[in-house]
């Protein structure tokens, strides 16, 4: 996986608004490069208005795709860890904290995917029918290292709609050498139980395990567990919500809905509401195991693995020096 590449805030802002940045990692490291432009940014001129340029940016993402856990832990990690960490007096010091953390998250993002692709491949067995939904950087790094394995697989690719993300993971696939069946999200159920099993990506993992991902994740999940096809999840430590364990819910992004149907095509029925529900949540009794970059752990371990996770970051920044 490579990190995206950006040219400011506000053209952070408008890609993920349009929608063309793609996968819960992409997002936080998209919201790190956000706010390494504004530590570098010569307007500023004290750490005041630093940290509230840096909340504006930070809660204008959010609002955006309130979703996604790793903008979330890119503010956490980068933005509140400074807060407690860097004398308010020292610009300098302050500009070069934040850079040094968005490096280390990014650093940390881009080799946690390979490696939980290194981890996953092990999962991939040749001649084997695997079913993925949407979009996910994370279960692409799986069918990339099985690939380079040699092993030989075919994948079931739904379309995802209403964006239908689905057809970049078939063009993924597709110039990796795998075969892909593209198929609807109606049909999930006729083709699920040809499948050996499924994985999917996560956007977001609450402290118990349970699984924010595109809509139609947690269907899928029923499906698979009703055909027992075992159901996994690939995702980076980063994508799970702290926030979850304080008791707050996965919330759940709603979009447009004329990426669901045109105002035209309802133009006469006054009463037909239209319900764009972009994110669903999958519970951890349904999902055999996570994949991570820690290797396959059960649902429940995600919030160990976070604590971990984060200490090891304020470890790496020390070794760095900063």
């Amino acid at each position: 996986m490579k990190a995206p590449e950006f040219t400011s805030v506000d053209h952070i802002l408008e890609e993920v608004r349009a929608m063309r940045v793609r996968g819960g990692s992409a997002f936080g490291q998209a919201a790190a490069r956000a706010f390494q432009f504004v530590a570098v940014d010569p307007a500023i001129q004290t750490a005041d208005a630093m940290f509230a340029e840096l909340d504006r940016v930070s809660s204008a993402l959010l609002e955006e795709k309130p979703t996604m856990a790793t903008i979330r832990n890119a503010r956490l990690l980068i933005i509140e860890a400074a807060k407690n960490s860097v004398s308010a007096n020292d610009l300098t010091n302050l500009r070069e904290n934040l850079s040094a953390r968005v490096d280390l998250f990014i650093q940390m993002s881009l080799t946690a995917v390979d490696t939980l692709g290194r981890i996953g491949a092990h999962l991939v067995g040749d001649g084997q029918t695997i079913m993925m939904h949407s979009f996910s950087e994370s279960v692409l790094a799986i069918f990339e290292q099985a690939r380079r394995a040699g092993k030989q697989f075919e994948v079931i690719c739904t379309e995802s709609r209403p964006l239908r993300e689905g057809r970049f993971s078939a063009g993924r696939l597709s110039a990796m050498g795998v075969p892909v069946v593209f198929v609807t999200d109606a049909s999930m159920a006729e083709v699920v139980r040809v499948a050996d099993w499924v994985i999917v990506g996560a956007d977001c993992i609450g402290i118990d395990g349970s699984v924010a991902n595109k809509m139609g994740t947690n269907l899928l999940s029923i499906l698979a567990d009703r055909f027992d096809v075992p159901f996994y999840v690939a995702s980076e430590i980063l994508k799970l919500n702290p926030m979850t364990k304080q008791g707050q819910p996965i919330r759940l992004e709603f979009r447009p809905p004329t990426e669901v149907a045109d105002k035209d095509e309802f133009e006469s029925s006054v009463h037909v509401g239209i319900r764009n529900q972009f994110f669903d949540v999958t519970p951890p009794q349904r999902i055999r195991a996570l994949v991570t970059e820690r290797g396959l752990s059960s649902p429940g371990m995600a919030g160990q693995a976070w604590h971990e996770m984060q200490a090891a970051f304020e470890r790496d920044l020390k070794q760095r020096g900063r």
